[in-house]
């Protein structure tokens, strides 16, 4: 089973909810105590106390909800385990390069939104790209995978163009002959 980025999402906001309160609580705290500094003249030295400890809870809670916020935001990315990176481009591999998320489906332990999630992980990361197929079908092409296929199709290719060109200076040589003649 894949992480869930729901699950970040839903800690993030428990930990905004934790720092908007903590800051709603604390706040006014803080002015009490520099209120009751300022009118005491400078005397009371408990309230420069409770002022500081206010302070250093203010600044964990902004902290803390920075952190939420960083968290809630944060491109999802996501953590794919080795062996499942290897399945995958094995499973690539032997489609010639191209793959679907109804295949790795098929040949995994994985439902088809996480084969879909780890397929766009991998386009998301430059490793493929997808194309639309028939009647909106998705198929990611791994052209790493393809360039092994592409070389022997372009050597073939190569190979194939080289002989009509000798067939055709051949051609051309006997057509100069019986001119000659």
């Amino acid at each position: 089973m894949l992480p869930r980025p729901e699950h970040q999402k839903r800690r993030a906001r428990v930990w905004m909810a934790w720092s908007v309160t903590l800051v709603l609580a604390v706040s006014p705290c803080l002015l009490a105590s520099v209120y009751g500094f300022i009118d005491s003249g400078g005397s009371d030295t408990g309230m420069v106390g409770v002022a500081a400890i206010a302070f250093g809870v203010l600044l964990a809670a902004v902290a803390l909800g920075m952190k939420a916020r960083q968290s809630g935001q944060a491109e999802e990315r996501l953590e794919l385990p080795e062996d499942l990176e290897r399945y995958v481009l094995q499973l690539a591999q032997k489609g010639g390069g191209e793959l679907s998320a109804t295949m790795l489906a098929l040949k995994s332990k994985l439902n088809l939104q996480e084969c879909n999630r780890v397929l766009a992980e991998f386009e998301q990361r430059g490793h493929a790209y997808s194309t639309i197929v028939g009647e909106n079908s998705r198929r990611y092409v791994f052209p790493d995978l393809k360039a092994g296929q592409l070389v022997d199709a372009r050597s073939a290719d190569a190979d194939d163009f080289m002989r009509r060109l000798a067939e055709s200076n051949i051609l051309d040589e006997q057509d100069e002959e019986m001119e000659v003649y």
